[in-house]
């Protein structure tokens, strides 16, 4: 159970960061960006999506995060994007205990 938690978990916490990354340089210039550039981070949330996650649901969070961030909206992402993870549930942590 803790797995499909940390998954979700993961999903909503890159979705939120892009929500909000998206909304702050839709409002930004070009010369704005170049002095203070945003969106850096996201190699952490993609990070915790391959944690998480089997491969081919980090393929499609990221086809099809638009849609994903309209449908589940940002009331839901926020409030699931600060729930703590599950300790040990991670995907490789479950490959590695298989050994």
């Amino acid at each position: 159970m803790g797995s499909k938690r940390n998954q979700t978990i993961a999903i909503a916490r890159f979705l939120a960061y892009k929500n909000d990354l998206n909304k702050r340089l839709e409002n930004m210039t070009d010369e704005q960006y170049m002095k203070n550039p945003l969106g850096l981070e996201v190699g952490q949330y993609v990070d915790d999506l391959l944690k998480y996650c089997p491969e081919s649901t980090v393929d499609t969070v990221l086809k099809h995060q638009a849609d994903l961030i309209l449908r589940l909206g940002e009331d839901y992402l926020s409030i699931v994007a600060f729930m703590p993870y599950a300790e040990g549930g991670g995907i490789h942590a479950r490959k590695q205990a298989q050994r």
